[in-house]
């Protein structure tokens, strides 16, 4: 049973950060921001926005003013729920010499805030921004009413960088927020971006599959085709074993191990299969595929003849067809497809708004090149980019001909960079370049070790966090001891990785050096029945997550059931820190 949160546990993570200040300035900021989310879970608001400043602060003393001035963004907001406003203008002012960056987004959500507050001379609802929160939490409802589309006063991208199999939507919409008499109580770019949202939710993103047939009568039949999506390479699952916990391990390949290549792939196989489980054959089999514009064909392999491709508003169509298919018989199509990046350009005339969305295919080396030049002779003002970057990719750089900065939007599926612009002149060009690194996998591990008729269980959830530039995980361990003896765990990391955070801090593991790697060691009382351990670590470079082992001080124990798989999962980039109950 996970036990409720009290002010006295976060007064300890207060303390615990003012004792990390006489060695870490670093890991003493950490705390006090995980302290600051403690006192948000019991409504002190107040004491969250003084440790959200604190750690600011201590950014700021180690020169990452990004990190300083997102700190200072959420105190303020915090300030203002509570109506707080002097001390808010102060860390208002405090922050404005930072300059705005896709890691400082709270900071421009509170700055935003506060001129919304001045001008309407109102009080404004505050929408209470966690670290994991979305910029989208945060935009208004609108309603999009289609009207025709100006072909004349469209402006296209150029013809070099739309690819041949992908079709560029042009859609038109009036909406109403945009009439209103006081405009300058209306922050655009959000119902720019609110536009965009709805636009990006219409749109079809699952792959669907559908199939027709006649009987020997001539009677048209509609049959379920079985459908699977799934990654190139196949989950690793490590077959069940019994070995002896005690026994020297092999220090070479726990490091080479750790450095294995553990990262998502890019290209996923989709799969569709007919089979004629009726006792008489079937005639005239029709498949038809409509593959979203989200998704490369990188290459195709089917046992039926391929009818007719084509495009369509909900991405390619492909028809297949074959003459006859026996009793027991199957046919299918098979797929290798690869994640695009998503392109919305959105355009403002008055109170009417014009949605241009394409997709580009990432090479190979992991880049991916867009252009867009304004044709159209008009001047625009108030434009929005956005492109969507799928969830198997982290932004390693950028490379843009113009010196703006995007703001970054973890999504529930994928990451938003968001451009604005003042005016978009005619002839202007933005060309962007992006370079990706793969992101690492989740892996979920489950040890049981049987002793004396009971039943150990230790539990480990290994999460990247997409928001660092470095490698950074957050570890969750979860241990169920029924024994009257104390429980003793170990983990291996490589040697050059960094823990910068341990909660509850009190269960801090005792770190001994090793050959290749460092040996982590937790010591469990007997008292503690169920223990859930969380850290967080940070590395230059990718490794693997290895399974945890289980010891205990009485004698050698016997390994019955030891599963470790390696999940390919679609994290929440959000990364919502969940209770311990709903992780493991």
């Amino acid at each position: 049973m996970v036990k409720s949160i009290k002010d006295t546990d976060c007064t300890k993570l207060v303390t615990e950060g003012k004792e990390a200040t006489k060695h870490s300035i670093n890991i003493a900021a950490d705390i006090f921001e995980e302290a600051a989310r403690c006192f948000d879970s019991i409504g002190e608001r107040d004491r969250a926005a003084q440790h959200l400043t604190l750690a600011g602060d201590l950014f700021l003393e180690l020169g990452e003013e990004d990190k300083a001035a997102n700190c200072y963004g959420k105190a303020i907001l915090r300030y203002l729920m509570s109506d707080n406003i002097e001390i808010a203008e102060t860390l208002i002012e405090k922050g404005k010499t930072f300059g705005f960056t896709s890691a400082t987004h709270h900071y421009r959500i509170a700055l935003d805030t506060m001129d919304r507050r001045k001008a309407s001379k109102a009080k404004t609802e505050i929408i209470e921004e966690e670290e994991s929160s979305s910029l989208d939490d945060i935009l208004p409802e609108i309603d999009l009413l289609p009207i025709q589309v100006d072909e004349d006063l469209i402006p296209l991208e150029s013809e070099d960088f739309i690819e041949d199999d992908v079709l560029l939507s042009k859609k038109n919409y009036r909406i109403p927020q945009l009439q209103v008499e006081k405009e300058s109580l209306l922050n655009t770019y959000d119902v720019l971006a609110a536009v965009s949202k709805v636009t990006r939710d219409q749109k079809l993103t699952a792959i669907e599959t559908n199939a027709v047939v006649k009987d020997s009568s001539g009677e048209l039949k509609i049959i379920q085709p079985n459908f699977t999506l799934s990654v190139v390479e196949n989950d690793v699952i490590e077959e069940e074993s019994t070995t002896i916990i005690g026994e020297d391990p092999n220090l070479e390949d726990f490091a080479a191990d750790l450095r294995m290549n553990d990262t998502l792939d890019l290209d996923y196989i989709a799969k569709t299969d007919v089979k004629n489980e009726f006792e008489q054959e079937l005639l005239n089999l029709e498949i038809v595929n409509t593959i979203p514009f989200q998704w490369q064909v990188i290459d195709i392999k089917s046992d039926l003849n391929l009818d007719e491709r084509k495009k369509t508003e909900e991405g390619l169509v492909y028809t297949w067809k074959s003459g006859q298919l026996n009793p027991g018989q199957s046919k299918s199509v098979e797929y290798i497809l690869r994640k695009r990046i998503e392109r919305s350009i959105i355009l403002r005339r008055g109170a009417e708004v014009l949605v241009l969305s394409s997709y580009y295919s990432i090479d190979q080396n992991l880049t991916t090149e867009l252009n867009f030049v304004n044709t159209s002779g008009e001047l625009f003002r108030e434009v929005l980019i956005e492109d969507v970057v799928p969830p198997e990719l982290i932004v390693n750089n950028m490379e843009a001909g113009l010196k703006i900065k995007p703001v970054t939007i973890p999504t529930h599926d994928s990451t938003l960079f968001r451009w604005m612009f003042r005016t978009l002149a005619p002839g202007d060009n933005f060309h962007l370049k992006y370079s990706f690194k793969e992101k690492p996998l989740t892996r979920h591990y489950i040890d049981e070790i049987e002793y004396n008729n009971e039943i150990i269980r230790i539990e480990k959830v290994s999460q990247p966090v997409i928001e660092s530039l470095n490698y950074e995980f957050l570890w969750y361990y979860k241990f169920i001891n029924p024994l009257e003896s104390k429980l003793v765990f170990t983990d291996r990391i490589p040697s050059d990785v960094d823990i910068i955070l341990v909660d509850p801090p009190h269960l801090k593991p005792s770190i001994f050096s090793e050959k290749t790697c460092l040996l982590l060691k937790w010591e469990i009382l007997d008292t503690d029945k169920e223990a859930n351990i969380v850290i967080r670590l940070q590395s230059k470079e990718s490794f693997t997550p290895l399974a945890p082992s289980i010891e205990l001080n009485e004698g050698k124990l016997h390994l019955v059931d030891r599963k470790s798989t390696s999940e390919k999962k679609i994290i929440d980039l959000r990364q919502k820190r969940p209770k311990q109950k709903e992780i493991l």
